[in-house]
């Protein structure tokens, strides 16, 4: 199991070539390039200025295991959807530049799930939607990975693959090896759902990658594990149950927010220190 973690917080206060060095540094094996921030889909960058950047981390003994794509995937505004899945597609072809295996496409979610009929609705909107994306998929040789999600709705709730059954009929009515599940251990904490659960019946064909955070149990406040109300023991035991393939990717940024530019690669070391940990507790229950 590789150790990665995402690349936005260190890329927007350092650029990419630093970023790599404080991540390398910080004892990580693999990254998670984020695409989600303005600074990085709406500029025109070449395809040579990614391969630029993935010699020079594989220089540094680090790969690109995982993407994720701009969101959120849908919106009301039908001219403002098109416009996004283009940039879906662009982050794709990104992704694939750097040697990506996963990218996060967050499913849509543009219609308010906790009334009646709109689950479906969200779902057969989905199935069109990931459809498009499989000759892309197919082009660059890599597959995209769903994530469970939550609405705020005066408190965070269910959404889109929040629940682990409608996660499981996604995946299953996809039906196509470009499609794997992405859980986000927080979101499913923030809906209230039993994680350890929640992987299990995911499984470790349909389960090939993740997005570890922790949580106060109110906020999406992605903070680092044993910083919220997680319980890892739970969760790593039950990856441990599946066989689970994956990486552990940290999407723990959050907490450096308001730190000085200066702490920063002690952060990074930190989470770097506290993923070893996880990763031995997921071996000691495997074997």
């Amino acid at each position: 199991m590789k150790l990665s973690t995402t690349t936005g917080r260190f890329y927007t206060k350092f650029g990419f070539l630093k970023a790599i060095d404080y991540l390398a540094d910080a004892g990580y094996d693999a990254l998670d390039f984020s695409q989600f921030n303005k600074d990085v889909y709406e500029v025109d960058y070449p395809k040579e200025y990614f391969l630029e950047i993935r010699k020079y981390a594989e220089d540094k003994g680090l790969c690109f295991n995982q993407s994720h794509a701009p969101y959120g995937s849908s919106f009301e505004d039908e001219e403002k959807t098109a416009k996004r899945f283009e940039e879906i597609v662009t982050a794709i072809k990104r992704a694939s530049y750097l040697g990506v295996k996963n990218i996060i496409v967050h499913p849509c979610q543009h219609l308010k799930y906790d009334v009646e009929g709109n689950p479906e609705k969200l779902f057969e909107y989905n199935m069109e939607f990931y459809k498009k994306l499989i000759p892309y998929c197919e082009e660059y040789n890599i597959k995209v990975a769903l994530e469970n999600m939550w609405q705020h709705t005066g408190m965070i709730n269910h959404s889109t693959c929040s629940r682990p059954e409608e996660f499981v009929r996604y995946i299953d009515e996809l039906n196509n090896d470009c499609f794997v599940a992405c859980l986000d251990i927080g979101h499913a904490a923030l809906v209230k759902e039993d994680i350890g659960e929640f992987i299990k019946k995911l499984g470790n064909k349909r389960l090939q990658c993740l997005h570890v955070h922790d949580v106060d149990g109110t906020n999406d406040s992605h903070t680092l594990p044993y910083f919220g109300v997680i319980n890892w023991e739970k969760v790593m035991k039950a990856l441990a149950e599946i066989d689970y393939k994956g990486d552990l990717t940290f999407e723990a940024d959050y907490f450096m927010n308001d730190k000085p530019d200066v702490l920063l690669p002690a952060c990074a070391n930190l989470m770097a220190k506290t993923g070893k940990h996880l990763i031995f507790r997921f071996e000691t229950y495997k074997y």
